[in-house]
């Protein structure tokens, strides 16, 4: 049923909710950060709508509880005087832009000039309506807060308000509703970082209001395959959860040992690109340190292959079959941590060896069953990918990469491209404990894996396959088409994503 009425001179309809709120208990302290469980329980009951699911969350926090009307108070465990109130039930609305809003007894009114005369008239005239003054508000002429009569649902009372516009110049329900900060991450780099703004970047704060990269268990674990990474950088310490390198096994062998990431260990190899790469995916937010990833609460796995540059196609299938099956690389290492999805930025010759293909195509066991999909950089080059016989496999999602202005820039293009992500003059952490602007397809990749990593969060029980449709579904499309040679499906955006 919608309730359809007058707001700021305008008409709007509010849809009356099929849930009803229970005031909280006074003395429920102020909520801490909300935890996975707490949101996974919240999208179960209210689905996945946004800004509902934000605004559910933020009042489920606050101590409120939605229930089905015919709830009794002693049905939730109230055994106090408070379950003889029945105060305690509010109805909720929900707003055309599926805004979340709880009634209150509370409206305020402007009276025209013609009904009054002095105070105690202005009393009297409110009292006709049966409204109580709380407050007169100075900031405008004839201006009160006021309380409404018992008794009638909130729609009648207020329609019947402002059905006199003789006596208001507007009466208008006061509703509760989340109010909370629009901030931005505290990272001094994050305002030149315009892979993250609406134009034509990512619109990641707003995606980020639904998630971070944690899902309803734990985080999502991004693999980042690069030559090396510098696992002590300020901005993504913490966040690396597992890996480990590929140590060749003598000079001129095609051969190589793994050694297991060990936080703080030494020796581990350390490289600008990967260091970037994995920044672009998952550098921690509001740490007041360089800027942030796309998935800034997901994990990362900083995986080392071909560490000096050079080395073989077995070692480079290897660093994949560590990410999705790290016991059949490392049987004495950790029991799950395994990677959700794959980002890699490496070339090759360009003949694809048949153990890197089935490395690749094994990848649809990961996640027990439901596939890892893995991100591949195209050339940052102007040539069909039919000629990259890497990106050219069908388990490999190839990315390019997007300008500040939206459009592809200098890479690969052709049937086989999925979709573009920013990839010029982007900003992130290099080594040093450095942060620098760099150029490339390269960061692209961890960028749209990043995305994927978020809608993961959302939805772990998805496959490989669907998380990649919902990233070309959401692009956004240059002149509405569908998808082209040279954007595959447009440009991920990850509001839209995740929403």
């Amino acid at each position: 049923m919608d309730w359809k009425l007058t707001i700021n001179g305008k008409q709007v309809k509010w849809q009356i909710a099929d849930t009803v709120a229970v005031v909280p208990s006074a003395d429920i302290p102020p909520p801490g950060p909300e935890t996975p469980q707490e949101i996974e329980s919240i999208r179960e009951r209210f689905g996945d709508s946004y800004p509902a699911l934000r605004d559910r969350m933020a009042f489920e926090r606050a101590g409120w509880q939605f229930v089905d009307p015919d709830v009794t108070p002693q049905s939730l465990g109230m055994t106090d005087d408070r379950a003889l109130d029945s105060t305690l039930t509010r109805q909720v609305f929900n707003t055309e832009d599926g805004d979340v809003l709880i009634e209150t007894d509370v409206a305020t009114v402007q009276l025209n000039a013609a009904p009054k005369t002095e105070q105690r008239t202005i009393e009297r005239v409110l009292a006709e309506d049966g409204l109580k003054i709380l407050h007169k508000l100075e900031f405008a002429p004839d201006l009160y807060v006021v309380q409404l009569p018992p008794g009638r649902p909130l729609p009648e009372t207020i329609n019947a308000l402002q059905a006199k516009p003789d006596r208001y110049v507007f009466a208008e329900p006061s509703m509760l509703q989340r109010i909370s900060g629009r901030q931005d991450p505290n990272d001094p780099l994050f305002g030149q970082q315009w892979q993250h703004s609406n134009n034509f970047g990512l619109h990641s704060v707003a995606a980020w209001e639904i998630t971070k990269g944690v899902g309803p268990q734990r985080p999502i674990r991004i693999a980042i395959i690069d030559n090396g990474m510098e696992i002590t950088h300020d901005d993504l310490k913490t966040a690396i959860v597992g890996g480990g390198y590929f140590k060749r096994n003598g000079p001129g062998t095609a051969t190589s040992t793994f050694v297991r990431y060990q936080p703080g260990m030494s020796g581990f190899p350390v490289f600008g690109h990967g260091t970037f790469c994995m920044g672009m995916a998952g550098a921690r937010a509001n740490n007041e340190k360089g800027g942030c990833g796309i998935a800034p609460q997901s994990d990362l796995l900083a995986i080392a292959c071909a560490i000096d540059q050079t080395g073989s196609q077995v070692t480079l299938a290897r660093a994949i079959d560590f990410a999705v099956n790290p016991k059949q690389v490392d049987p004495a290492g950790p029991v799950d941590l395994g990677a959700d999805v794959i980002s890699c930025s490496l070339g090759t010759a360009n003949v694809l060896e048949t153990v890197l293909e089935l490395a690749i195509n094994s990848a649809t066991s990961g996640r027990g069953g439901l596939g890892v999909p893995i991100f591949w950089a195209v050339r940052n080059s102007n040539t069909e990918i039919r000629t990259d016989k890497l990106c050219s496999l069908p388990n490999v999602i190839a990315v390019g990469r997007s300008g500040p202005d939206g459009k592809p820039v200098q890479c690969g293009h052709g049937p086989k491209l999925e979709f573009l992500a920013p990839g010029l003059d982007v900003w992130g952490p290099t080594w040093g404990n450095g942060n620098i602007q760099w150029s490339g397809t390269s960061f692209a990749t961890p960028l749209a894996a990043g995305v994927a990593a978020l809608v993961m969060s959302r939805h772990p029980d998805w496959t490989a396959q669907q998380v990649l449709q919902r990233l070309r579904d959401t692009c956004d499309r240059a002149n509405g088409v569908v998808r082209d040679d040279f954007s595959g499906f447009g440009r991920v955006n990850a509001l839209r994503a995740v929403q």
